[in-house]
């Protein structure tokens, strides 16, 4: 799996809010995880440079940001009309308008709005 650089700078400066929601309760600190991002960035998104402290860091917090993000769905995770999970050339403009939804979903929710609208 390729890192999309472009999301993981947009989640280590403007939307690091993301990050440190992950790290919430964990006994992590934020800047430690914000810090590792940094570090990816710096090396072009090549995680086997990383120590293997490092990597458990990456695997615990940026991957699940980076990679398989649920679909919150239609009006919940269990309304996903997709297959529950953002495509990947979705996720930057997910995390930009904190919409959570795979393709379908917001097709299906513009639809919805659509219709609304419309009456």
């Amino acid at each position: 799996m390729e890192l999309d650089l472009d999301l993981l700078a947009y989640l280590v400066g403007k939307g690091s809010r993301h990050m440190e929601e992950a790290v919430e309760g964990s006994g992590y600190l934020p800047k430690t995880v914000i810090g590792l991002g940094t570090f990816l960035l710096d090396i072009e998104g090549d995680v086997d440079l990383l120590t293997a402290k490092q990597k458990v860091t990456y695997e615990r917090f940026l991957k699940p940001l980076l990679f398989e993000v649920p679909c919150q769905g239609i009006s919940g995770p269990d309304t996903c009309r997709g297959d529950g999970v953002i495509e990947a050339d979705l996720l930057l403009k997910s995390y930009r308008e904190d919409e959570f939804r795979c393709r379908r979903c917001r097709d299906a929710v513009a639809a919805l709005e659509s219709d609304s609208f419309r009456q």
